[in-house]
């Protein structure tokens, strides 16, 4: 039997966030208002710190750039801010949710790097 050891260091993060394209941006509704999103993963994104209460719970609407129907649910408010911005932990998201966040954080990583690529390329 082959054994796999993986070691990782310790973050607070649980997944890899993506900051959305400021000309195709996600769109969200948090107990009904408009808010903005500052980075999303497929466990939570983070939003500006006067648009939500630490320890809350809020119901979300989302509307993803790579999605038609929009994503519906619940969002805790983890406490503590970041320079200003809350970080939302979704709440029972069901499994096609999650894979809609991950095509989603996916799609804008390789956007990332073909960004990193093109514009390595011009400096040679």
């Amino acid at each position: 039997m082959n054994t796999i050891s993986v070691s990782t260091t310790s973050t607070s993060r649980a997944a890899y966030r993506v900051v959305p394209d400021p000309d195709d941006p996600i769109i969200l509704q948090l107990d009904g208002k408009l808010s903005r999103v500052l980075d999303i993963s497929a466990s939570g994104f983070s939003c500006p710190e006067g648009e939500v209460k630490q320890g809350r719970r809020y119901r979300f609407k989302m509307d993803l750039p790579t999605k038609t129907t929009e994503l519906t649910g619940y969002v805790d408010v983890l406490p503590g801010a970041d320079n200003g911005y809350l970080h939302c932990q979704f709440v029972e998201l069901n499994a096609d949710e999650l894979d809609v966040l991950h095509l989603y954080v996916l799609a804008r990583q390789k956007e990332a790097i073909r960004s990193l690529r093109s514009g390595s390329s011009h400096r040679r």
